[in-house]
C-alpha cells in the first residue's frame, strides 16, 4: 500500500509539472547571443556568451546598456556631438567604455558606429537597471 501512495504522488507531482509546464512561454533572444533579452543588455546586437560582436555583455561604464548598444558617454541619456567629442578623443586608446565592438581599441570602426548613432536612443537594453541609465546603476556582469 505504500509504494502504490507513493507512485500515486509522483504520477501526480509529474503530471502537474508538465501541466504547468504547458503554460511557460518561450523565451526570446533576438540577436541570437545566448542571452535572452529580458537579461540582455544589448538585445539587438550580439553581445553574449555564444560571440558577436562583444564576448561577454561588456558594459565598460555599468549603465546597464552593453558597450555594442551604447554610445551615450556622458550618461545625458543621448547620443550627441559631447559624445562623439570623447570618441575622437580616445581613438588609439583601450578605453573599455568607449570600445563598442569590443576589439580592445578604440578605432576607427568604434567611430563609425557613434557617427551612425548620433540623435538616436540607446540600446535596447533588457535590464530593469538600464531605465535611469545613470552611471553605477547596474551591477558589473
Amino acid at each position: 500500500m505504500r509504494f502504490n501512495l507513493l507512485a500515486l504522488a509522483c504520477a501526480l507531482m509529474l503530471a502537474f509539472g508538465l501541466s504547468m509546464g504547458s503554460f511557460a512561454g518561450s523565451i526570446t533572444d533576438a540577436d541570437g547571443d545566448g542571452v535572452p533579452d529580458s537579461l540582455d543588455n544589448c538585445s539587438t546586437i550580439p553581445n553574449g556568451p555564444t560571440g558577436g560582436v562583444c564576448s561577454a555583455q561588456q558594459d565598460g561604464d555599468t549603465d546597464g546598456y552593453g558597450n555594442a548598444c551604447d554610445r551615450d558617454f556622458d550618461q545625458d541619456t543621448l547620443t550627441t556631438g559631447a559624445d562623439l567629442s570623447q570618441m575622437l578623443g580616445g581613438i588609439g586608446g583601450s578605453d573599455q567604455q568607449l570600445d563598442l565592438d569590443c576589439d580592445t581599441l578604440v578605432t576607427g570602426a568604434d567611430l563609425s558606429v557613434i557617427l551612425g548613432a548620433i540623435g538616436g536612443p540607446l540600446g535596447p537594453s533588457g535590464l530593469a537597471c538600464s531605465a535611469a541609465n545613470t552611471k553605477g546603476t547596474c551591477p558589473p556582469m
